[in-house]
């Protein structure tokens, strides 16, 4: 599986720490080296860098770590890299920095990728006896069944079955104690509220493989956050779906479908749900 590269981290806290790199090199001619790419900043305290271009040399706190084109080092001052940069050094300061962020990020992430148990984990769930696919081939034929008057009070049911004045008052005046007990037994009501497949496939599955195909891509910065957010999150998505799948066993349990038809609906619909004869095994076999 593809990782990102992850590039070197260069600290620089000493004078020490820039002269005995090596391949650094004090001092260079300007009009010799071509100065390619800046790959750290330093910020001393207590002692003094000297500029390594010749002409200038320069005593100085802070400055930069530079590559040039025949693949040695050497280090420059603000007024250096204002030159041949054209950057500040605050504003290149920041662009190390959020590069360093970018860096742990891509760690933290190809700890993710260097795993097979993502897709894993997605395949079991999607193949197990009565799992993702069966719900999904369920849920579908079931709503494409029964009236969508019972599928609108299962939703309310499930997200606001204490709040709804018009569902409960319906429910005490058009229903016997007997009902009411029945609908009050309701399980498995969030498969309603909830969409299998928005929950594995497009909450898990999906930014992967978007975050394989960023490791190949030439942008070396890529936004990465939300792909740090989105595996910090994978335990707790993964048990949101298991937790989904097992709301839909119960839902489809036989002796939980017969306690639809105690649901207060119109006349014509409250006969169609009480005649229907839908068939669970055929509709999970689709």
């Amino acid at each position: 599986m593809d990782i990102f590269h992850i590039e070197e981290e260069i600290i620089l806290k000493s004078w020490d720490d820039i002269i005995h790199r090596p391949c650094y090199k004090s001092p260079v001619e300007p009009n010799k080296y071509h100065f390619i790419h800046i790959s750290a900043f330093y910020s001393l305290k207590g002692e003094s860098a000297h500029c390594g271009v010749s002409d200038c040399l320069k005593e100085h706190n802070r400055g930069f770590l530079v590559n040039t084109a025949d693949k040695n080092e050497t280090n420059l001052c603000e007024d250096c890299v204002q030159r041949f940069f054209n950057v500040s050094f605050e504003k290149q300061k920041k662009i190390l920095q959020d590069n360093s962020v970018i860096r742990k990020q891509k760690i933290r992430l190809n700890k993710v990728l260097e795993q097979n148990s993502i897709r894993e984990q997605v395949n079991e769930l999607k193949q197990a006896y009565q799992g993702a696919n069966w719900l999904y081939h369920v849920l579908t034929s079931f709503c494409d069944t029964y009236p969508m008057e019972l599928l609108s009070t299962l939703k309310e049911l499930a997200t606001n079955k204490e709040q709804s004045t018009a569902l409960s008052e319906r429910i005490e005046n058009e229903c016997n104690q007997s009902q009411r007990d029945e609908i009050e037994k309701l399980q498995g009501l969030n498969i309603f509220v909830l969409d299998i497949r928005e929950e594995l496939i497009l909450k898990i599955l999906k930014p992967l493989i978007a975050l394989e195909k960023l490791t190949v891509e030439t942008d070396e910065n890529p936004s990465l956050t939300r792909y740090c957010k989105w595996a910090d999150g994978l335990d707790e998505q993964f048990s949101l779906v298991e937790e989904l799948i097992e709301e839909g066993q119960l839902f489809f349990a036989p002796f939980n479908l017969e306690r639809l038809k105690s649901i207060p609906l119109s006349k014509s619909n409250t006969h169609l749900v009480q005649s229907l004869n839908w068939n669970i095994n055929k509709a999970a076999k689709k």
